[in-house]
């Protein structure tokens, strides 16, 4: 069923409101081919075709009626992050639309209000969220109680911070940066007051809650879709942020006069207390993903499958590695049964769930390692480690993408034979 029928000068309008619904979606989230489906889907909807160019900054369409067309380019977009309800929302307009039950002007009054609502959660609620995953992340890594004290106060003040930074429009380089080193120097020095024996633990997960997970697994899930430019193009940009999160880590270890040490040995706890802390994590990035109360069930579930999964297969002697890709491919398949039965993106529910398995850890100690090779002549050993860091970091992150990415490509060639309802 299509929307009301538009003249030739309404096109320019249509290809408005389809770039602007094809902002939303990427903005929060959704995956590239499913926003160029959803702009395709819109066009239809008021007789028109339309042929999407998905680009890091800015996103360009063509929308035909006939022998009419228009090309227009969207804003800038913002930086990516998951809004599970801003996506919901926006599927919900594109359907009445379909329908017929959506004028233009109406659609526009729609998409506007979505893209103006405020976030689900307050963000003092978030603060605290993510400080208990902070926290929980230490116990994953075996940091004792102390250092889950000191990270979660320093994951509170340090998401207060990047939420505060971030609605003021601050360059996301300068959050990171800035929030890493305010975490820092509230974890080292809960250190120097002799809260924790860990002291690593508490600066480095303060820091991890920081790390951009989604344009990391995004990205390298653009590139095994084959949109390679965009996928090369987050990527550049995650690293660049990994690495201002990375220097005001080390220049509030410094500060305080706290080692981050490059070489340490890899901690597990206990089946049970794993799955506390894991489900702990997960629920504070659904908090930051405006994931619905009613959803933080599912996200919880694909956090405790994927990294207690990893704990478990590690203390039977599987690689952390290979470990850390089937951990994932469970998160996978269970965000796809989630997604399809509650008709939401897959990253709402698989992102919250694999966070704890992001290494974050890995990375800062890997830069640590090279900051250390280019300030000294740096043993064997250093300059040994420090490339083996960096090569986990690689494979690990490949594996989460990979297997979060699975489910989608397995059910894609299914879902293409399928008519759309």
């Amino acid at each position: 069923m299509t929307g009301p029928t538009i003249s030739p000068a309404q096109v320019d309008e249509v290809a408005h409101l389809a770039l602007l619904l094809g902002r939303l979606l990427l903005a929060n989230g959704a995956e590239t081919d499913a926003v160029q489906e959803a702009v395709g889907r819109l066009a239809a909807a008021f007789g028109c075709e339309a042929n999407l160019m998905v680009g890091y900054e800015a996103l360009l369409a063509t929308i035909t009626l006939g022998e009419h067309f228009r090309t227009k380019v969207s804003h800038r977009l913002p930086g990516i992050n998951i809004g599970m309800g801003t996506v919901a929302a926006a599927k919900t307009v594109l359907e009445e639309a379909e329908q017929g039950r959506l004028t233009l002007a109406a659609l526009s009054d729609r998409l506007d209000a979505i893209e103006h609502h405020p976030p689900a959660y307050p963000r003092w609620l978030v603060a605290l969220a993510l400080g208990g995953t902070a926290a929980s992340l230490s116990r994953l890594f075996g940091g004792d109680w102390g250092a889950f004290l000191v990270a979660g106060l320093a994951g509170i003040v340090s998401t207060w911070l990047r939420l505060a930074l971030g609605g003021r429009g601050a360059n996301p380089v300068l959050v990171a940066f800035t929030a890493a080193l305010l975490g820092g120097l509230i974890g080292g020095a809960g250190v120097r007051l002799g809260a924790s024996h860990t002291a690593a633990l508490c600066l480095v997960t303060p820091a991890m809650i920081l790390v951009p997970g989604v344009p990391l697994i995004n990205g390298v899930q653009d590139m095994i879709r084959n949109h390679v430019t965009l996928g090369l193009s987050r990527l550049g940009f995650a690293g660049l942020l990994v690495s201002a999160i990375a220097f005001g880590l080390v220049t509030g270890a410094l500060v305080t006069g706290v080692r981050i040490p490059v070489n340490a040995a890899t901690v597990t706890i206990g089946l049970a207390q794993d799955a506390l802390f894991s489900a702990t994590a997960a629920a504070g990035f659904a908090l930051l993903f405006n994931v619905p109360p009613r959803l933080i069930w599912a996200c919880i579930a694909c956090g405790i499958a994927s990294h207690t999964l990893r704990t478990l297969l590690f203390q039977l002697g599987v690689d952390i590695i290979v470990g850390t890709l089937i951990g994932s491919l469970a998160a996978g398949f269970l965000a796809h049964g989630f997604a399809r039965a509650f008709d939401a993106p897959p990253p709402a529910f698989a992102f919250p769930g694999v966070v704890a398995m992001i290494p974050g850890a890995y990375a800062f100690r890997a830069v640590v390692g090279c900051l250390q090779i280019a300030r000294t002549a740096a043993s064997p050993a250093v300059v040994a480690e420090t490339l083996a860091l960096a090569i986990t970091v690689a494979l690990m992150v490949a594996g989460i993408a990979i297997g979060i990415a699975a489910p989608a490509l397995l059910a894609a060639p299914f879902r293409a034979a399928r008519p759309h309802r």
